[in-house]
């Protein structure tokens, strides 16, 4: 019995040393594939945050150029309306100035209460 034992013991440590060989290369194997998997997950983050970052710039290139044209078209606007009033004040003077004055006087009964 006492022979079994030291057979069965000596055949274990015979199979731990070979698994355990096995073992290791299986590790080192599995290093190598994270390893390899870290950098595909590396080169894919940054393809992604090239792609992303790009988008974000048309983005804020389109946006600027919308807000550029809205306020260009409001100034254009704006200098029609300063037109039109320049147009008015000199072809009726007296009228413009009784308009003012009236607008004057609404806006001081306004403010004193």
């Amino acid at each position: 019995m006492a022979t079994a034992a030291k057979t069965s013991n000596s055949a274990t440590g015979a199979a731990n040393g070979a698994s355990i060989s096995d073992i290791e290369a299986e590790l080192a194997r599995l290093r190598e594939d994270i390893s390899g998997l870290a950098s595909t997950l590396q080169s894919y983050g940054a393809a992604k945050g090239n792609e992303i970052k790009g988008k974000a710039a048309k983005t804020g290139n389109d946006v600027t150029a919308a807000s550029q044209d809205a306020l260009e078209l409001v100034r254009n606007e704006f200098l029609d309306l300063e037109r039109q009033v320049r147009g008015r004040v000199r072809s009726h003077p007296l009228q413009a100035l009784g308009i003012a004055a009236g607008v004057g006087f609404l806006a001081a009964l306004m403010a004193r209460r």
